[in-house]
């Protein structure tokens, strides 16, 4: 699979100073991912970095404060025609927001979408051999994301990459019923990724521009439901009043 690093936009953020969340940690299990600060500049917002071919030396147990290396670890990952491991991990790095309601702007949520659609596409290999996405809560957490937009946003990207996702949600079972019910909400009513990013719209302008309270009434995965459903009805009835 195309493994995420939930990466700074200075590659391997913290890793040689004090952070242990998951890129830092990802590094430190990955040591030869360390080399890529040597020569990577700071990601631009169309950039990404592809790192293939790095092993695993360490497992660990905890996150952040409770961090802690358990043992060494035995990497069983083929190797390609280089020796290279079958590893391919991809770093994007997420916006930072300071207040919520940011995150629904169009113009940050089309930056987010184009930054996982960055990291990804592959021009030129066919769907069929394309790997799964392994990713989850991308941009939350410290960087202030919500989790079920985020989500959305790579799904869609993954959707326009022709890559399916394996999303971890880290024991968040609520969090696992939303996203998984709602890919089979708009999966069946085929909804396309342009459908998807015109409701994401709507519901910055109707729910999130003129909200003077820390977040929306409405969330977004309800909004989403009422939307696609009340426009399903409307065609229903315009159909009734055609046909008769």
């Amino acid at each position: 699979m195309l493994q995420v690093d939930f990466a700074n936009r200075f590659v391997g953020g913290g890793v040689t100073s004090a952070g242990l969340v998951q890129e830092e940690i990802r590094f430190l299990i990955n040591p030869e991912l360390i080399i890529s600060r040597l020569f990577t500049e700071v990601l631009d917002h169309n950039e990404c970095l592809i790192i293939t071919g790095t092993e695993q030396y360490s497992e660990y147990t905890g996150y952040a404060e409770t961090y802690r290396w358990s043992r060494s670890h035995e990497d069983g990952s083929e190797r390609d025609d280089w020796q290279r491991r079958c590893t391919e991990i991809v770093a994007i790095d997420a916006l930072h927001f300071r207040r919520y309601l940011d995150q629904f702007v169009p113009e940050k949520m089309r930056r987010e979408l184009n930054k996982a659609y960055c990291g990804f596409l592959r021009p030129g290999v066919s769907s069929e051999n394309l790997s799964a996405v392994a990713t989850g809560n991308w941009g939350c957490g410290a960087f202030g994301g919500d989790a079920r937009l985020k989500a959305l946003i790579q799904i869609l990207a993954a959707a326009a990459a022709e890559r399916d996702v394996v999303y971890f949600t880290f024991g968040d079972s609520e969090l696992m019923r939303d996203i998984y019910s709602m890919h089979i909400f708009l999966t069946e009513r085929k909804l396309t990724v342009g459908d998807v990013y015109k409701l994401l719209l709507r519901y910055y302008n109707e729910e999130c521009r003129n909200c003077s309270t820390p977040g929306p009434d409405i969330k977004l995965y309800p909004f989403i439901y009422h939307a696609v459903e009340s426009c399903a009805e409307t065609a229903d009835h315009s159909g009734q009043r055609t046909g008769t």
